[in-house]
């Protein structure tokens, strides 16, 4: 039985902030280009394979300990590996497991937003207090309170295409159990850790993250930006539950906060991120290091 994993508390000092981040793999689907990378410039160019992950920020406390934070969840109900065929699925306990790490051990979940594929998987962090922005919460509710006229395909119907509506009593018991907790839009969520708001941007309430490092400020920017060419494009991705010109204002943002460096983004669905930056396989999944902290060594063993 593995031992009792100590949560800080809220208020527990860090000292010297600076964050390793990597980007973990649990899963690919395949899916037209388009559905990424956008409509039309996109279309008739086939099929390519993309990682789904959520991001894994690790820090140290002022006593020395690490501790770990991450950014989304994932899924875990297999309905939706035959709805899309998805392939190469792992658990967080095993995604988890090749750098060291154990969900028990997350302290906090980073929702960027209420999608099957970066919340499902949120019973799967017993320790983890989870975060998303009101706006989302809010929006899924109203949408799901829409009269039958507006989901004539049932659950398939382009509103719940990617949402899970079972999801929504899971979310009621993290209220319950004190655990959800709502931000709003330039919020910290952590030291050096800030909540962007894309309102109606991909879906009601997507949030991204500013992640300050010893390297410079990074973005984890889940479906705010799917792919690196929709920022280096200017073009909005093919899939969206939102406003698609509220999705290229949005881009804009992450281009002038990071000054032009788009390497600097961790996309929510893109394999360029393992190219880009340090990475390897363990199994049939990629591990990527998008920065290593000072106090911090690679995970990727010898």
């Amino acid at each position: 039985m593995r031992a009792a994993v100590r949560v800080r508390a809220q208020g527990d000092a860090m000292t010297n902030v600076d964050y390793s981040i990597r980007p973990l793999c649990y899963s690919h689907v395949d899916l037209p280009r388009e559905f990424f990378a956008g409509v039309p410039i996109h279309s008739m160019e086939g099929v390519s394979t993309s990682p789904m992950i959520y991001v894994l920020l690790s820090g140290r406390a002022e006593d020395g300990t690490e501790f770990h934070y991450l950014i989304d969840a994932g899924f875990h109900a297999e309905k939706w590996v035959h709805r899309f065929g998805f392939y190469d699925w792992e658990s967080p306990e095993q995604v988890l497991a090749k750098v060291g790490v154990h969900p028990d051990e997350i302290e906090r979940v980073f929702l960027t937003h209420m999608h099957f594929d970066h919340a499902n998987n949120l019973p799967a962090f017993p320790n983890a207090d989870v975060y998303v922005q009101w706006d989302e919460y809010e929006g899924w509710m109203r949408a799901l309170a829409l009269p039958e006229l507006y989901t004539p395909l049932g659950d398939e119907s382009w509103v719940t295409s990617s949402f899970d509506r079972d999801d929504i009593e899971m979310v009621g018991a993290l209220a319950r159990d004190h655990r959800l907790k709502f931000v709003r839009d330039g919020d910290e969520v952590a030291p050096g850790i800030r909540a962007h708001l894309s309102k109606d941007g991909h879906t009601f309430g997507s949030q991204w993250f500013s992640v300050d490092t010893t390297g410079g400020p990074y973005v984890i920017a889940g479906d705010a930006v799917m792919w690196y060419s929709n920022v280096e494009e200017m073009w909005p991705s093919g899939y969206t539950n939102g406003n698609t010109y509220k999705m290229l204002l949005t881009y804009g943002e992450i281009h002038q906060l990071l000054s032009g460096e788009i390497d600097r983004i961790v996309p929510g669905h893109d394999i360029e991120v393992f190219a880009r930056h340090p990475s390897w396989k363990v199994g049939p999944n990629e591990v990527g290091e998008v920065h290593v902290a000072n106090w911090d060594a690679s995970r990727k063993k010898a």
